[in-house]
């Protein structure tokens, strides 16, 4: 049901901030915004438009294979189970380049001591080629490690955040001279510390691998390194110990099916594997697909400054499902990787979120009694809700129905958003709209690339400013050339880790297990490009999130 509200030019952005799963975009039935603000448009704003990268330099088609679900594992999704499942399924994967991103922790799929492996397979019905292209792996939260393993680029973190370590700065307060630790709540700001590709130590790059009908490889099997230095094995002791992957390969020809996979026994996954289930999909706010394109995708605008131009936020254009005639936003502050319901006003831009599909015959039998019109594509992206399962009761139950959504023997799983009783761009999206009918889309491993033509054709020297600031972690690189060719602003060759907080404290009062973490702090990065007058540059920047289980990130462009 739509909740028209007065929204003023000045309403206060609120930032989302949730924890992994599941989060709100905030209750605002009292809060007020103009209608003409809301739909405001400045035809001569930047526009926040991003399209995605389909091909290579070669013409080769590019794709990306998203695994995160479940994030957490659970019994149903071992090769060697009692009913043998991969996590994710993959099937029948043409000539092009594949960009994997898979996360999961060992949730409750074996006790907390016990080994567990995470692996991946190649395989074929009618024979085919592949060549792994990039790789990087890690288990121990090295976010950083396996980016700069995977990109073969270092990694310089100048400050993040770590709440249980008291390996403090220079001006630490948290333990004696001696080292020892006086409060083990006490917020450790890390300091100067970077990652080095280690891409070298990989020994299956770039080979052309040959693979037949029935006879799988496992990437334990062809990257020998992963059981040589164990980095495929889960540590012991807890429910959230992690497994990241990012892998690019090339299907060079034939077919080939990929799945991720976890076991214990890696002689009886490969026995199970012509029988596995095809990975089916959990009902959770996680997931997993494949997307037409790789993740990359670029908004590419002018901005022009001139003796008139006030210092301050340069507002910025959006367009997505709430306001597709383009909106404004008075503050300059847009959100990317975010689905645009999470967010109360319509800044989100929408165009940067993959579009992921996934094939799961299990979707078959959720329909309702009276829907004749069925398949079995799972759709995760703005455009598709989150109603994934008739079971509603209560006030929910009333709400969804107030929203559109058709239950009982008319229920349709994952269904089309536009059918819904959506807000517009002058309406709220409360935390109940969100919650219940709304992808959970973080856009995790893509990264988000801005060419930006800046030209100062004022008198004066200026500054251009560009502020990302999130909860999650993200690496970023950038230059700044002059029209000439000159670089006059850079990396230096390194993606840099944006300030974030990786290990945020346990929220005392939680009674879940594990128990909940406290809200963490949303951290900001600003990137500063000097102007002078009369002068012409591009300025390319790229920001990757890897990390963290809060995504939306709000970017503000602002002029000095």
């Amino acid at each position: 049901m739509k909740k028209s509200i007065q929204l003023t030019a000045a309403a206060v952005l609120t930032a989302v901030l949730c924890s992994c799963g599941i989060h709100t975009a905030g209750n605002s039935d009292d809060k007020v915004i103009t209608s003409e603000s809301a739909v405001n448009f400045d035809p001569s704003a930047p526009e926040i438009n991003f399209t995605a990268q389909t091909h290579d330099e070669n013409g080769k088609p590019m794709y990306y294979l998203f695994d995160d679900n479940p994030e957490h594992l659970n019994d149903r999704f071992l090769a060697d189970g009692a009913v043998p499942s991969s996590i994710a399924h993959f099937e029948d994967l043409t000539p092009g380049i594949y960009t994997v991103f898979s996360y999961h922790h060992r949730g409750y799929s074996v006790d907390f001591q016990a080994d567990l492996y995470y692996d991946a397979a190649f395989s074929t019905d009618s024979g085919g080629s592949f060549k792994i292209l990039a790789l990087g792996i890690d288990k121990n939260w090295d976010w950083n490690q396996a980016w700069a393993d995977y990109t073969g680029t270092s990694v310089q973190m100048p400050m993040f955040m770590r709440t249980f370590n008291c390996t403090c700065g220079d001006t630490c307060t948290c333990m004696t001279e001696n080292g020892t630790c006086i409060d083990q709540n006490c917020p450790a700001i890390i300091r100067g510390e970077s990652r080095q590709p280690k891409t070298q130590l990989f020994t299956s790059l770039n080979r052309e691998t040959p693979v037949s009908a029935g006879s799988p490889l496992f990437l334990s099997d062809i990257e020998r390194r992963l059981t040589a230095e164990d980095i495929n094995h889960f540590r012991y002791g807890g429910y959230n110990e992690p497994m990241w992957m990012m892998l690019r390969f090339e299907v060079v020809s034939g077919t080939v099916t990929f799945d991720t996979l976890a076991y214990q026994n890696k002689y009886a996954a490969r026995a199970n594997f012509s029988t596995l289930k095809k990975g089916p999909f959990d009902n959770e706010p996680q997931y997993k697909g494949i997307a037409n394109n790789a993740p990359i995708v670029t908004a590419e605008f002018d901005y022009t400054i001139t003796d008139d131009t006030p210092a301050g936020p340069v507002p910025a254009t959006v367009r997505n499902m709430r306001v597709p005639n383009g909106y404004t936003i008075p503050d300059g502050t847009f959100a990317t990787n975010v689905n645009i319901w999470r967010e109360e006003e319509p800044i989100a831009a929408q165009s940067d979120l993959m579009i992921l599909e996934y094939r799961d015959d299990t979707k078959l039998g959720l329909y309702g009694e009276n829907v004749t019109n069925k398949d079995n594509i799972w759709r995760f992206d703005a455009s598709h809700t989150k109603t994934y399962s008739d079971t509603y009761t209560a006030s929910d139950k009333e709400l969804i129905e107030g929203y559109g959504v058709m239950t009982g023997g008319d229920f349709v799983p994952n269904s089309e958003m536009s059918a819904l009783n959506y807000p517009t761009g002058s309406e709220i999206s409360t935390d109940d709209f969100y919650r219940l009918t709304a992808c959970n889309l973080g856009n995790f491993g893509v990264t988000s690339r801005y060419v930006i033509h800046l030209k100062n054709a004022g008198s004066a020297a200026r500054k251009f400013k560009f502020d990302m600031s999130s909860i999650a972690g993200q690496v970023y690189r950038f230059s700044q050339t002059a029209s000439d060719g000159t670089v006059v602003y850079d990396d230096g060759g390194s993606y840099y880790m944006k300030n974030f907080d990786d290990d945020p404290a346990e929220d005392p009062a939680s009674t879940s297990e594990p128990k909940a973490r406290l809200k963490a702090a949303e951290y900001s990065d600003t990137l500063t490009f000097d102007a002078a007058p009369g002068s012409e540059y591009d300025i390319t920047i790229e920001i990757t999130t890897l990390t963290g289980c809060t995504a939306p990130m709000h970017n503000t462009m602002s002029v000095e």
